[in-house]
């Protein structure tokens, strides 16, 4: 049992150091391999972050988007506190603001105080032209078309002038196209360069196959097991895979590092910083183990067809 044990080690070993030496043999073309990985794990990475990113843009827009319902010139303040009263009931609101005549009027003067033309205005009007408002706050973007429409054809729309929500929901929907652009363009050039990066791999594997064929004869011919004869190009594939994948995040970390030393703001307000931070680990596993699963199944691909092909 304890030779049994011995010899499945050695043979693990043996694997081994043949796949290995099959990549020092062929650095040239292991190199070329590791690189087409990399930029098909690059492309696959860079969408990951920028689906995290363009998610984290949204929410962020979301946030500072709100409806403001502005009330008729002789709406009472009673009635406007009521609406306010009913739309805090909604479960989908957040916040409700109400902001008097009175108020507006005074956030005017302060926004404007140095625009000598606008107070001369409003002083020869004689009276506050400003309506009376209530700002709207909802925990997602897409409750404002239910409120607004609440609102339009309520008890109380007949003092209501104005609701900005079409203004504000033109660029909502413009966001959420480009993001579902963003992430649909991404995903399918990351497919389009995985396949790629396959064929490569796989067409490598059959070039390093072809170029030891006498040698896998003569194994098969003294007893080598198939899993034997496949083995060494699975380590192979699996260590370029392996080190394509670490490459790949590793010049991803250089990037971040690069970037957030340089403090370009753009970044940050994107949440490139902190998606990668809080996600590192994830990223991680997923350029590794991508690339150890695209250059490892290539691997398989080409062995099993190449035993395949012998055996007919």
């Amino acid at each position: 049992m304890q030779s049994k044990k011995f010899y499945m080690f050695n043979n693990f070993f043996r694997v081994f150091k043949f796949g290995w030496q099959e990549i020092s043999r062929n650095m040239g073309i292991s190199i070329g391999t590791i690189f087409i990985i990399f930029i098909a794990l690059c492309l696959v990475g860079g969408t990951f972050l920028l689906r995290g990113m363009s998610e984290n843009l949204i929410a962020t827009l979301e946030n500072k988007v709100d409806v403001s319902v502005y009330f008729k010139d002789d709406a009472k303040e009673e009635d406007v506190l009521l609406v306010k009263k009913q739309i805090e009931e909604f479960p989908e609101v957040k916040e409700v603001e109400y902001i008097s005549k009175e108020k507006a009027l005074e956030t005017f003067k302060e926004t404007h105080k140095n625009n000598q033309l606008l107070m001369e205005s409003l002083t020869e009007i004689g009276s506050n032209p400003l309506p009376s408002s209530l700002n709207i706050k909802a925990i997602q973007a897409s409750s404002y078309e239910n409120l607004t429409n609440f609102l339009m054809n309520g008890e109380y729309k007949n003092i209501i002038e104005k609701i900005n929500w079409s203004e504000n929901q033109a660029i909502i929907e413009r966001l959420f196209s480009i993001s579902n652009a963003v992430k649909t363009g991404g995903f399918a050039a990351s497919l389009i360069l995985v396949l790629i990066a396959v064929i490569v791999t796989f067409n490598t594997i059959r070039l390093a196959i072809y170029s030891k064929r006498e040698e896998i004869e003569t194994m098969k011919l003294i007893g080598a097991t198939n899993w034997f004869i496949r083995g060494p190009f699975v380590v192979q594939g699996l260590i370029t895979g392996f080190f394509a994948g670490l490459i790949a995040f590793l010049f991803f970390y250089g990037v971040e590092m690069g970037l957030s030393s340089r403090g370009l703001g753009i970044f940050g307000e994107l949440g490139f910083f902190n998606f990668f931070e809080e996600n590192i680990l994830l990223f991680l596993i997923i350029q590794i183990g991508g690339g150890i699963i695209i250059s490892t199944f290539a691997s398989l691909l080409a062995v099993q067809r190449y035993l395949k092909t012998e055996k007919n």
